[in-house]
């Protein structure tokens, strides 16, 4: 079985893009452009960095162990909720 980062779609992440270069192609004032009802309207070729585990394989393995990486993309995803006033019930949590 495997484990996938618990997203808890809420948006934060796709509603603060501005400044990221490699994303500036999808950046509308700092939110994506396929940010649609806090869903992704192109899911299934969505840009690298948004597919968290395969980003993970693909680039951060060779930094860092997968339990590290979830924590740092969970801290920045509460983070990020925090400063957008996203409810407290979307806040992702990784389990020992």
């Amino acid at each position: 079985m495997t484990v996938a980062f618990p997203c808890t779609k809420c948006g934060a992440c796709c509603s603060a893009i501005e400044g990221i270069d490699f994303l500036a192609e999808y950046n509308v004032n700092g939110v994506c452009q396929h940010l649609v009802n806090n869903g992704c309207s192109i899911y299934e070729s969505r840009p690298l960095l948004c597919r968290i585990d395969e980003a993970f394989e693909t680039i951060f393995s060779t930094y860092m162990t997968k339990e590290e990486y979830y924590i740092s993309n969970a801290k920045a995803c509460n983070i990020l909720q925090e400063q957008k006033g996203i409810d407290k019930k979307y806040r992702v949590t990784i389990g020992c």
